[in-house]
């Protein structure tokens, strides 16, 4: 029994021990490792933004606004044009700007080219009448008076703009429908053949008015690109004769013309002399009817088909001095184009020579370089069949 307590008072003593010798190692942790590394300062990304440029534009005085606008030189400004007894040419406008009334005076008598085709223009302003009320619309969302109409007084600051006022603006005339219609009466085929080349070098289209039986200077017009109108068989005042010789020297005798493959859609009075009945009889057979005189009219493009126009005479007879010939045709030609638009201006001439029924070379030059630099469009009468 002895025995018996003192084996397990040993065994109880081995179980200790063996607890104890079972408890886990504790490890010491490893001192951390430090790297030594050189510092790389890296900045921040560098947006730059560009300065905003801020342009102060002064407030224009009302002088200057009006100024401004008439040098824009835009459709809102219609032009027209008189004629004295000198046969001056003045191109004028009539302009509302604001409440008041204004009338434009331009002098393209005395140009200036600032280059080829550009050209300084001088005008002057006048105060024609200031409005002491202006008239607003009745859909106006201020006050109505009872004749559905408000009045409102203007204020003062719209009457800044001087009586008088002097000014210049830049012109660069464009392509545009503003044009020549240039044309030569009778019967003058070997001369008019020889300046078909110096047409060619201004691009310059013209018709010619043959009398006359059928020529084949006909094909070689339309061939360089002419055209060829009808001037009857003999000549003859038409006035004078009875309506059988009147049928036998116009539309009968252009039929020559119409056998041989040449659509003549033009007719030209001799003398420009004709009856009111004889348009109603020549439109039946041809598109245009021309007279022929020595005022300086234009004409719309699109009313020229199917009616009557008359034609400016640039005979050297008719335009006898140099200096009116020159002012006539440079005036005629830029008031042609400045007003632009559709306007066309028929011009007619017989032979090109010094002859008094002529044009002579150095005049025709000019008008044909003037066209040119003008930028006009050279019309033949068949564009208006």
């Amino acid at each position: 029994m002895k025995f018996q307590a003192r084996i397990t008072i040993y065994l109880l003593i081995f179980l200790i021990f063996s607890s104890c010798a079972s408890q886990p190692e504790v490890i010491e942790p490893d001192a951390p490792v430090v790297i030594e590394t050189t510092a790389v300062y890296i900045p921040p990304e560098i947006i730059i933004i560009p300065p905003v440029i801020i342009e102060i534009i002064p407030t224009l005085t009302p002088e200057e606004q009006l100024i401004e606008r008439i040098r824009a030189n835009g459709e809102d400004i219609e032009k027209y044009f008189l004629v004295d007894r000198n046969d001056r040419i003045t191109v004028k406008a009539d302009l509302i700007h604001g409440s008041q009334l204004f009338e434009i005076i331009y002098d393209l008598d005395n140009l200036i080219e600032l280059e080829r085709s550009v050209y300084e223009v001088g005008f002057t302003v006048r105060l024609i009448e200031t409005y002491k009320y202006e008239f607003l619309d009745i859909f106006d969302d201020r006050q109505e008076t009872d004749n559905n109409t408000e009045i409102t007084e203007i204020s003062a600051n719209q009457t800044e703009i001087p009586e008088f006022i002097e000014s210049t603006l830049v012109w660069r005339p464009a392509p545009g429908n503003a044009g020549i219609l240039l044309s030569f009466d009778d019967d003058y085929q070997d001369t008019w053949e020889q300046y078909f080349d110096f047409f060619d070098l201004y691009e310059a289209k013209v018709t010619f008015f043959l009398m006359g039986d059928y020529h084949p200077f006909s094909a070689a017009a339309i061939e360089r690109g002419h055209d060829v109108g009808f001037h009857t068989l003999n000549h003859l005042d038409l006035r004078q004769v009875s309506r059988t010789v009147f049928n036998r020297e116009t539309f009968e005798a252009a039929q020559s013309f119409r056998q041989e493959g040449v659509s003549v859609t033009s007719f030209a009075y001799p003398y420009g002399f004709f009856y009111d009945w004889m348009h109603n009889a020549l439109l039946e057979h041809f598109s245009v009817l021309r007279g022929y005189g020595t005022a300086f009219l234009i004409y719309d493009k699109h009313e020229i088909g199917s009616s009557y126009i008359i034609s400016r005479a640039v005979d050297n007879t008719v335009l006898q001095r140099d200096d009116y010939f020159y002012y006539t045709i440079r005036m005629m030609l830029r008031t042609v184009k400045f007003m632009d638009k559709n306007w066309v201006l028929p011009m007619t001439s017989h032979n090109i020579s010094n002859g008094s029924w002529a044009i002579r070379h150095i005049r025709l030059e000019y008008l044909l370089q003037t066209a040119a630099d003008l930028k006009l469009i050279f019309y033949k009468y068949s564009d208006f069949e």
